[in-house]
């Protein structure tokens, strides 16, 4: 293929070169030459073998075939390559079409455009595991039955438990008895409610056994009681919302028993701050900006206005990462490293070399993000670690350091924060002398201190961040994993301490 394509290049250039060889004494050059467009971003599509973690079991001698989409369709060169790690367990032709050996065992296998170096949104990688046999469910579980009816219009989540924890494909299949009473979403468990009555949903095991197990519950649905009035509570912390927080407004309504389900939301600037239909809120902004809420019922509308405060980060990392294409944090993907959520905290199985750097913003890749130190001075992050953290350079325990350099002109950097005197840790433990092993520690960063050659004169601004990460990469191969729980910024220490008192109370 590559050769195909110097020879039409060589061609392009010898007709430009017989071209102008022809041009009349007007130097008339012809049109220009179009641009080329390249790939952003490739997609590969699910298959009935992904088992999360973006694994795809398979059984020895079995061939799949992937399906992927392209960004943008317009590209000039929509090709790709397609490379296996280790082709005695798996290959994968150009096409991909996977195939596996008589051998059990793991492989990578990578997808990267054929001509250009894109983004990390164009690099796909998947590891796919041999296996003799799967290992299927024994028993599925319904965990958490609503007490009581839920309101037609009310959406309700039933979540599922299953053993052994070894099933290969941890899938399930939602049925409703009843749908003209509750539907359920077929894949999530998603219980909605549309008339009054009963109905039993069931979940069903999705694991290719010929005699799956299942499990069931009852749903009941009360009738809608119309709204009739509608008060937004007084709230502080709509006025100081942090980058990716999400926060479900408070209010009351009339009656008390009224159906929350009847409102309509919307936001006025949804691109900085979005409002779902349960009146929960979603910053995508780290400037000062603001946005007019409205919540509405036929003839009864109101209205609240939600401010973003500059530089404040407000992460809760329980229900997993962004992929490099929105603004949540995202792992690199040159690392192939993996990620499992359960609602409390994230999973991280590290790549190649024990490594799991976490971005929020890469140098040259457009996004940018902002800090202030002045008023959030201090950047936490809640983690749990297998390994015993040394502070000190290429320490063989590991390291995390927070990585952040500016556009270069109010000069937050451009050192990376945290290598003055050779110390690529350089963060404090709250409570604490040293990283716990067994419990999650919450780190904080001081954003005016230890740069290794600039010292800003002034904190009073707001500093544009084109590099925003955190290098957590050295680590032992006994502590191959790390958890996530939050990442945030606080205006002082007492502040956090009090933030992380609150958290650990309310358990």
């Amino acid at each position: 293929m590559k050769r195909d394509y110097i020879k039409y290049f060589v061609g392009l250039a010898a007709c430009s070169l017989l071209g102008l060889t022809a041009c009349d004494d007007d130097k008339d050059l012809g049109e220009k030459m179009d641009e080329m467009i390249t790939i952003s971003a490739i997609a590969l599509e699910d298959t009935q073998y992904d088992a999360g973690n973006k694994t795809i079991c398979l059984l020895k001698n079995k061939e799949l075939q992937l399906s992927w989409n392209i960004m943008p369709e317009s590209a000039t060169n929509t090709n790709v390559q397609w490379t296996s790690s280790d082709e005695s367990v798996v290959t994968v032709t150009q096409e991909g079409l996977v195939m596996t050996k008589d051998k059990a065992g793991k492989a990578i296998i990578t997808m990267t455009p054929e001509i250009g170096f894109g983004p990390e949104a164009t690099i796909v990688t998947r590891t796919v595991e041999v296996m003799d046999e799967y290992s299927y469910m024994s028993a599925v579980n319904i965990t958490n039955v609503p007490a009581e009816e839920i309101a037609a219009g009310d959406e309700y989540q039933l979540t599922v438990s299953s053993e052994p924890e070894t099933t290969t494909f941890k899938r399930y299949k939602w049925t409703s008895s009843n749908p003209e009473v509750a539907t359920v979403d077929e894949k999530t468990g998603l219980v909605t409610g549309i008339s009054k009555g009963d109905a039993t949903i069931t979940v069903t095991a999705d694991d290719f056994s010929s005699n799956p197990v299942s499990a069931s519950c009852k749903i009941g649905v009360k009738i809608v009681t119309p709204i009739t009035g509608m008060t937004f509570t007084e709230d502080a912390e709509l006025n100081q919302l942090g980058y990716g927080q999400e926060y479900q407004i408070k209010y009351t309504l009339e009656p008390i028993e009224a159906t929350a389900s009847l409102l309509t939301w919307a936001s006025d600037n949804p691109e900085v701050i979005s409002v779902d239909k349960t009146g929960k809120l979603k910053v995508h902004a780290t400037k000062t900006a603001s946005a007019v809420i409205t919540a509405s019922y036929g003839p009864i509308m109101q209205n609240v206005t939600v401010t973003v405060a500059d530089g404040r980060f407000w992460y809760s990392l329980g229900n997993g990462l962004g992929n490099g294409l929105d603004n949540n944090w995202y792992l690199d993907g040159n690392n192939a490293a993996v990620v499992s959520s359960d609602g409390n905290k994230t999973t991280v199985q590290m790549g190649a070399g024990y490594r799991g750097d976490l971005w929020l913003a890469r140098n040259g890749k457009g996004k940018i993000v902002n800090v202030t130190p002045a008023d959030y001075r201090y950047f936490a992050i809640k983690i749990g670690f297998k390994s015993q953290l040394i502070p000190g350079k290429n320490k063989p325990n590991g390291c995390i350091k927070l990585e952040i350099f500016d556009d270069g002109i109010k000069k937050i950097g451009p050192e990376y924060f945290g290598t003055g005197g050779d110390a690529n840790n350089r963060y404090e433990i709250l409570g604490a002398s040293e990283i716990s092993t067994t419990e999650p520690n919450v780190l904080y960063y001081d954003l005016q201190s230890r740069y290794k050659t600039v010292t800003p004169t002034d904190w009073n601004q707001v500093f544009d961040l084109v590099q925003c990460k955190f290098v957590i990469a050295d680590f032992p191969e006994t502590a191959q994993t790390y958890d996530l729980y939050w990442i945030r910024s606080f205006k002082s220490i007492e502040e956090l301490q009090a933030f992380v008192n609150s958290e650990n109370n309310n358990k």
